[in-house]
């Protein structure tokens, strides 16, 4: 993973019928040694629903996200979704306007991702398969059987979970889970939009309690208290473990009280070294044809091409690693 990639003098990892090639110098952080070779932020997609929530068929919604410019997509999906009762499937798919992609229970979660496997005959973009597990898991028996077939796994931060809103502490307690998780399921794997679900939050209790939501201030919106950032940093320093700005952020930008609390939040861990990925989390076709403009917001939280590709330069190698395994197993 991640110290491999640092320790080889060259990674060279093929996908796509498209190379890519990166020669760290002894000591730099991931993802800073790069000059050429990079996707910019709007060509990535780190983070893509394309299974039981599709509204389209697969290669169809694919073909959406090419088509805006995306040239590297994480397709993946709830796992939990894969659980419920026939019942309460059809009474889902029903509601949400969707058809039944798939069957239920790992038979439906392996059928997805040989899916999402399928994908990779395509010359027009690179496609890695995972899901979006709830952080709520992490406290519960996980479901290995999926996880065991994943490239990467996302663990979604909800503004749902009982208790305050996301934050440094809560932040730290998952990331301390998942580098345990890891140790089982050796990919790489994402904290999905913790910051702009701290602002869901936030601004949820506000409205509940009868307040202006225009009164909340930077402090209000604030997710780190000092000291939190450096531990974050620390925890993740030669880690294979990623924290994603999704489109969601877009929504609190213009506020300028939320974009300092963002800001604040966000370019001190970009700043010392830690690693992230952008994505649209995108759900729906209406979705996929609005802008999506992840430069916007990164770029004053010190998040550049550099630091989000280093995600899709591991998963490359790591591919290309196994790629090399099976075939010299065949000579063998």
């Amino acid at each position: 993973m991640r110290k491999c990639l640092r320790v080889c003098t060259v990674v060279l990892a093929v996908a796509g019928g498209v190379a890519y090639a990166g020669e760290p110098s002894s000591g730099a952080l991931p993802g800073t040694a790069l000059v050429s070779g990079l996707f910019q932020l709007d060509e990535m997609d780190l983070h893509l629903h394309c299974g039981m929530e599709r509204q389209v068929p697969m290669q169809e919604w694919i073909d959406l996200a090419v088509k805006d410019g995306r040239k590297v997509i994480v397709v993946l999906d709830h796992i939990e979704l894969y659980r419920k009762t026939p019942d309460e499937l059809a009474d889902w798919t029903k509601n949400q306007g969707l058809q039944q992609w798939y069957p239920l229970g790992f038979e439906g979660q392996k059928a997805f991702l040989d899916d999402a496997a399928s994908l990779r005959v395509r010359n027009d973009v690179i496609t890695f398969r995972g899901w979006e597990i709830s952080e709520t898991e992490l406290d519960e028996e996980l479901d290995t059987e999926p996880m065991r077939l994943a490239e990467v796994i996302g663990w979604h931060i909800s503004p749902n979970s009982p208790g305050d809103a996301p934050n440094g502490q809560s932040l730290i307690k998952r990331i301390r889970q998942i580098l345990e998780v890891q140790k089982q399921f050796p990919v790489p794997m994402i904290v999905f939009h913790p910051f702009s679900m701290r602002m869901e939050k936030v601004q949820k209790v506000a409205r509940k309690a009868g307040k202006d939501i225009k009164s909340l201030t930077v402090e209000d919106y604030r997710f780190f208290k000092p000291g939190e950032q450096e531990e974050v940093a620390a925890l993740l320093r030669g880690q294979s473990v990623y924290i994603e700005m999704a489109h969601g952020t877009s929504g609190y930008w213009d506020d300028p009280v939320a974009r300092a609390a963002f800001i604040a939040d966000i370019k001190p861990l970009a700043e010392r070294g830690v690693q992230f990925t952008v994505s649209t989390d995108g759900h729906h076709v209406n979705g996929a044809r609005k802008p999506f403009e992840p430069e916007v917001y990164c770029a004053e939280t010190g998040i550049t091409p550099q630091n989000t590709n280093t995600l899709v330069r591991e998963l490359l190698a790591i591919r290309t690693r196994n790629s090399v395994v099976q075939q010299i197993s065949k000579t063998r």
